[in-house]
């Protein structure tokens, strides 16, 4: 713990608003921050309100389900491990964030953490969503740290999400955009101050994992949310029907639920030769990378995706894999310093895949676990628990 963390630690209470689970299939960058936020202070973390609409399927009904019995426990179990400093909030609200609802939303949200609405101080918010319900007017210093150009995401209420950041954009005394295009964008809201902090990775679980050059075989991991949002399928069927007889192409992560899901997809692929491993943790997602050569960015490339940065770019370089990417704009800088990553047009990336999947030398191999380590949460933690205690002096404190 750093010493201008310490001097903070005992007093301030930080509520996480989230936009996903906390047991989700896949950490996120708010799982991260939570977890290296708590070494310092009291962190709450809320679940997501819902951006996205709700349709009458069975996986939103389920998750729904599953919501409402989580709020009404009393006791807390998670999948995910939970650290001590670490209350996790599941609240019920109505998934529609319009004039008629917010009302009752606010009152339902704000009943949900009252613990932190009436702790001495000082408050923290540090939200990952826009949709806020005016928390921030009660806390003594607002964050938003945007990980995403949400509005731009299929199924999302993007006039909420843009009527939360003009109303945050006067009351957060920091904004973290995790891309460039984030930043550009946040900056155009109209947030007087913001910061560029791109998508770190454990890269410590990945480098463990990490097997030599002579016990890899040739293989392609794609590792994430099977997503037709984000994939570019066309790329992927490609890549599978060249892999026979040559490598492997496997796929590993939750398939995306909705109208729109990968289900069909992925049988294709299978089909085609792929393999899908399901949905992994991150010490099996780490072995299965240790054993391959190439770590996959299949990107379409799209309004949303241009705001993306993969943390996956620096699981792959930890694991002592080559990156291949679709020319993503942030992936693309991370390529103009790295030998190890390319970011090439959709028509190229087969050819760059083909010629990354021998296995790498071991000096090829460790290179890459060092240069990831510039993108590692064990740096980014600390960063985050000083920012925030300077943030919180009195000369800095942004107070509602």
């Amino acid at each position: 713990m750093s010493h201008s963390a310490e001097g903070h630690s005992a007093a301030v209470n930080v509520l996480v608003l989230g936009t996903a689970e906390w047991d989700s299939p896949i950490a996120t960058n708010q799982h991260y921050v939570v977890r290296e936020l708590a070494r310092a202070f009291d962190v709450t973390f809320v679940e997501s309100l819902g951006l996205r609409r709700p349709k009458l399927e069975p996986r939103d009904l389920k998750r729904m389900a599953q919501r409402l019995h989580r709020s009404m426990s009393s006791v807390q179990r998670s999948a995910r491990p939970r650290p001590e400093n670490v209350r996790i909030v599941s609240p019920v609200v109505v998934p529609l964030h319009r004039a008629p609802t917010r009302p009752v939303n606010r009152a339902l949200l704000h009943r949900s953490v009252s613990d932190w609405v009436n702790s001495s101080g000082p408050r923290v918010l540090w939200t990952f969503t826009p949709v806020t319900y005016g928390l921030e007017a009660l806390a003594e210093l607002t964050v938003y740290h945007c990980v995403d150009l949400l509005a731009e995401f299929p199924g999302i209420d993007g006039a909420a999400v843009r009527r939360g950041e003009e109303k945050l954009s006067s009351r957060a005394a920091l904004a973290i955009g995790t891309s460039h295009a984030v930043a550009d964008h946040l900056t155009k809201v109209g947030f007087p101050t913001v910061r560029l902090l791109t998508n770190v990775a454990d890269t410590v679980v990945f480098e463990s994992a990490s097997l030599p050059a002579e016990q890899r075989r040739p293989a392609a991991l794609f590792a994430g949310n099977l997503s037709p949002h984000k994939l570019d399928f066309d790329v992927l069927k490609s890549l599978a029907t060249a892999l026979k007889g040559r490598g492997e192409l496997l796929l590993a992560g939750p398939i995306a639920a909705g109208g729109g899901g990968y289900d069909r997809q992925v049988e294709e692929l299978t089909s085609l030769g792929a393999r899908y491993l399901g949905v992994l943790d991150l010490p099996a997602l780490a072995e299965v990378a240790g054993q391959c050569t190439v770590g996959l960015i299949p990107y379409a490339l799209n309004a949303y995706t241009q705001g993306v940065s993969p943390l996956k770019c620096y699981e792959y370089l930890a694991s002592g894999m080559a990156v291949v990417s679709t020319p993503l704009p942030e992936v693309r800088k991370v390529a103009d310093g790295n030998p190890h990553v390319s970011a090439v047009e959709p028509q190229e990336f087969l050819d760059r895949v083909l010629a990354a999947l021998d296995p790498p030398t071991d000096s090829a191999r460790l290179d890459r676990m060092v240069r990831a380590r510039q993108g590692s949460w064990s740096e980014r933690g600390q960063l985050l628990r000083d920012l925030l205690a300077s943030l919180l002096t009195p000369s800095t404190r942004k107070l509602p």
